[in-house]
């Protein structure tokens, strides 16, 4: 057991959540019989608190947990759920045991909480051998089980997880580099009607846009001077949302022929941290652009 904090280890006090004394309570009268849970604590944070630092410890407490245990429970707040799971699923996609992300929608002392369901689910999947990262999430009394690398963001006002099906769930890891200063220096842009674009500089690797459900965006001038910027500063623009179709609309043409680089159909948000961490491998523009295009951990699902 990994204990991170998050909801799952926190408690409600005067309309506020906030992280509780007690982080074990997750195994307060559960009893799983023959199972031997040891403790860690590497950190404490709610998950929006989530930074690279924090990834890289969190990476090292389950590789340094790997060769003692039948499998590895990481409790985790909802908020950043989607990223760890990533990141972790990326570095870790030939993992001799499970490695499971457990949350909870709701502290636990609350009536609504998932957690420990969520938590057994993890149990239960570790029991089964089941090799790779997973997260657990359970609804309306049924549990399900994510691939790390294939989780989508949660919706404004909603926990509920859903992930991307379909495609090879097998892959290989990725590197971990020895900085992770591609988190710092990698643009995510949602992509919005006369939306605004930034001025790139040379401090920036990489750029992310999430297109429209449809893979689409807005390829006009304003976008076309985006991509001018872009180009003359060897940035390299990759637009997440658009793998998958039988068919393309005619504006991924234009953005195309722009020079931004569609990606096969994956996770947005596993999109992000993959590209986070080729602009910490690769030293130009087209070493990410490679690796991008790469599958890695089973992420594409196509």
């Amino acid at each position: 057991m990994i204990f991170t904090g998050g909801t799952i280890g926190s408690k409600t006090e005067d309309t506020t959540v906030s992280l509780g004394t007690a982080p074990y309570t997750l195994l307060e009268g559960a009893v799983y019989n023959g199972v031997i849970f040891d403790c860690f604590e590497p950190y404490t944070v709610l998950s929006e608190e989530m930074t690279a630092d924090r990834l890289r410890t969190l990476a090292d407490s389950v590789r340094g947990h790997l060769d003692s245990c039948d499998g590895i429970i990481v409790t985790h707040g909802t908020d950043s759920l989607v990223y760890s799971a990533a990141f972790l699923g990326y570095l870790f996609a030939d993992t001799p045991v499970p490695i499971v992300l457990v949350s909870s929608g709701y502290p636990l002392d609350d009536p609504r909480a998932n957690g420990r369901q969520n938590f057994s689910a993890a149990v239960g999947l570790i029991r089964s051998g089941e090799k790779g990262v997973f997260v657990t999430w359970t609804a309306d009394g049924v549990s399900k089980v994510h691939r790390g690398v294939r989780l989508l963001r949660q919706l404004p006002y909603t926990d509920m997880l859903t992930s991307l099906s379909g495609g090879s769930t097998q892959g290989v890891p990725m590197p971990c580099p020895d900085d992770l200063s591609g988190f710092g220096r990698t643009v995510y842009l949602t992509v919005q009607p006369s939306m605004w674009y930034p001025k790139l500089d040379e401090s920036v690797s990489a750029v992310l846009m999430v297109s429209y459900h449809s893979g689409t965006l807005c390829a006009d001038e304003r976008f076309a001077a985006f991509m001018k910027s872009a180009d003359k500063l060897g940035i390299p623009v990759f637009i997440a949302g658009a793998g998958g179709r039988d068919a393309d609309y005619e504006t991924v043409r234009k953005y195309r022929d722009l020079g931004a680089v569609p990606l096969p159909m994956a996770s947005p948000d596993a999109m992000y941290v993959k590209l986070c961490l080729a602009a910490s491998l690769a030293s130009d523009a087209e070493g990410i652009r490679k690796t991008m295009l790469t599958g890695f951990a089973g992420d594409f699902a196509e």
